[in-house]
């Protein structure tokens, strides 16, 4: 009884040692700082930067929140202050128990570290007004983690024999604690994404060396294969996150089949789940973004673009989704399935709102909703009813690319449905989609207790909704290893080079016809670029788009003066600045 005495004090020690008492209080975590605590180069920075993998291993007691910024200094001076960021106000707001500090790699830069001479008063600027904080956080700082390699701009020398100093020099003034994240990242290349940012192993080592100095004892990492909490949904995990200030969700089959099919749920997700509940246990992923008050918007679609990405690079889901909408959800899936037939491999969709001028408008035979009508004049802008009936993008409406690319649908239908009818929805989609060549297959419930006005009914044959989605998945086809066929001579920091020294080069890029040919000549972004870089540029070239705050990536896009203003003066920044890039077309 003594021992177990003993060991209760010594633990309520450790936590008062450590800034706050272990109680039954949730104690909240705020992470300041730049690019490696947001997590940038992480494959799954959601589920792998180093706040979130701390989270876990603290457990359900704690918040963890993440209010990294990419690019951000601490100087007040620098390029981009951290203090200017609403990252900085949210954290403040949210009143922290513990604030961990990671900032100090980007004041390293040149044009920077001008102002070092201000880096401690500024440092003492930001701990003040945490300090000030109605919740008298506990403050722990972190030197920076080692620059493997210098380039154009982040200096190894600057961060490791001047930043850190000044860190260290804080934390011993102040009576603060420090976290030492440099020592054990140098020379560990495996931990990192490039030379400057930690990878997700490397963001897990972070985790752990702070988990050390909160808990005072060693930590383990909490492994999973998605962000979020991790729940159970019949039997399979389930995780729920957040994804752009949306709710998402992501239900995981026991043993996923190769090339990761899945199905993306659009709207109600716990309504008729027989269908879904086969598939996953079949090894089907399902996924699910909150749209719900979008009406498939095109706000709403970007909102699916992003998380369509994501799952893509970050988890590699198939490239062709089966979608299913329920109801409203038909708005949904067939906006987003006509921006991008090539990605979706088949539709299913029950009861679907195929024209909102039907339902929630009810200019037809439904009565509508008024409310949700309101609700999605809103959303999309419209100005009044006259402006609404005129829109023509509806799902009924442009489904010529879908019916091209062969994407099968299958409805299934109640007949007496007076919320949603059928003759204003399904049927005026289908046989447009069939005239137009499209393939498609309806499928009547009439079996068993209709409700809401025959808008819910039973689905008699879940098993076909399941092997309809199951025969139109087909498995990816894998490209071949390109590697063989051509020289890769290095980055664009070579081009830089050239630049430097001969103070001329030729620059060829292949694109299309958006960026020069055909344009007004105040529009040509090649005589743009050339202007600004002063080089000859041949051919037309691509535009300049991308995080700016990190290598940029050169992507083609539509022309338009200002957009053009904007990639000229990017792609100058970028030669200047720097130092490697990623290149699509």
């Amino acid at each position: 009884m003594r021992r177990i005495i003993i060991a209760a004090i010594f633990f309520t020690f450790l936590f008062a040692e450590n800034g706050h008492t272990q109680t039954n209080k949730t104690i909240k975590v705020a992470c300041i700082g730049n690019s490696i605590t947001f997590g940038y180069g992480i494959k799954d920075r959601l589920k792998d930067a180093y706040p979130v993998q701390l989270g876990r291993m603290l457990g359900e007691n704690y918040v963890v929140r993440n209010f990294g910024v990419s690019g951000r200094t601490l100087l007040s001076k620098g390029n981009m202050p951290y203090i200017k960021t609403g990252a900085y106000q949210q954290a403040l707001e949210f009143n922290p128990d513990i604030v961990i500090i990671k900032l100090g790699t980007n004041d390293s830069k040149p044009y920077n570290w001008e102002f070092g001479d201000e880096f401690k008063s500024d440092y003492l600027k930001l701990l003040e007004s945490f300090k000030n904080l109605e919740s008298k956080p506990a403050i722990h700082l972190c030197l920076a983690v080692p620059v493997l390699k210098s380039g154009l701009t982040i200096s190894d020398e600057i961060v490791e024999y001047k930043i850190n100093p000044l860190i260290q020099e804080i934390a011993r003034e102040q009576n603060l604690k420090l976290i030492d994240l440099f020592t054990p990242f140098v020379g560990k290349k495996e931990l990192y994404a490039d030379n400057i940012h930690p990878n997700g192993q490397g963001a897990g080592e972070m985790a752990k060396i702070i988990y050390k100095q909160l808990t005072g004892v060693e930590g383990k990492l909490v492994i999973q294969t998605f962000p979020g909490k991790r729940t159970t949904w019949k039997g399979f995990n389930r995780y729920d996150f957040e994804f752009g200030n949306k709710n998402a969700r992501i239900i995981e089959p026991a043993k996923p089949l190769e090339g990761n099919p899945w199905v993306w749920r659009a709207r109600f997700p716990g309504w008729h789940t027989e269908m879904d509940s086969i598939l996953v246990s079949e090894g089907y992923h399902l996924a699910y973004i909150n749209t719900n008050a979008q009406f498939g918007s095109p706000k709403a679609m970007k909102s699916w673009d992003r998380f369509y990405k994501y799952l893509i690079k970050a988890h590699n889901f198939n490239r062709k989704v089966a979608l299913e909408g329920v109801s409203r959800g038909g708005l949904f899936v067939y906006n987003w399935a006509k921006q991008n037939p090539n990605k979706v491999s088949c539709i299913y969709a029950e009861a679907p709102v195929c024209d909102f001028k039907s339902w929630p408008a009810g200019f037809g035979a439904s009565d509508g909703s008024k409310k949700d009508w309101e609700k999605l004049k809103t959303e999309y802008g419209f100005a009044s009813d006259k402006e609404a009936k005129n829109y023509a993008n509806n799902p009924i409406d442009n489904l010529e690319a879908l019916a091209k690319a062969k994407v099968p649908v299958l409805h299934m239908i109640g007949l007496n449905d007076s919320v949603v009818p059928v003759a204003e929805n399904s049927m005026v989609l289908i046989n447009k989609y069939i005239n137009l060549g499209g393939i498609a297959t309806v499928i009547p419930c009439t079996r068993g207790k209709q409700t809401l006005y025959g808008h819910h009914f039973p689905i008699e044959t879940p098993r076909i909704g399941a092997d309809f989605i199951k025969y139109h998945t087909k498995p990816e086809v894998k490209l071949i290893d390109t590697s063989a066929h051509h020289t890769l001579k290095g980055r664009l920091q070579n081009s830089f080079l050239q630049f430097q020294r001969n103070k001329k080069e030729q620059v060829a890029f292949l694109d299309g016809s958006i960026t020069g040919t055909g344009v007004p000549e105040e529009l040509d972004l090649r005589k743009r670029v050339i202007k600004h870089l002063h080089i000859p540029i041949y051919y037309s070239t691509a535009s300049c788009l991308g995080d700016t705050d990190h290598p940029l990536e050169l992507r083609m896009t539509a022309s338009g003066k200002k957009m053009q203003e904007v990639e000229a003066s990017r792609i100058r920044y970028f030669f200047e600045k720097r130092s490697e890039a990623i290149l699509y077309n």
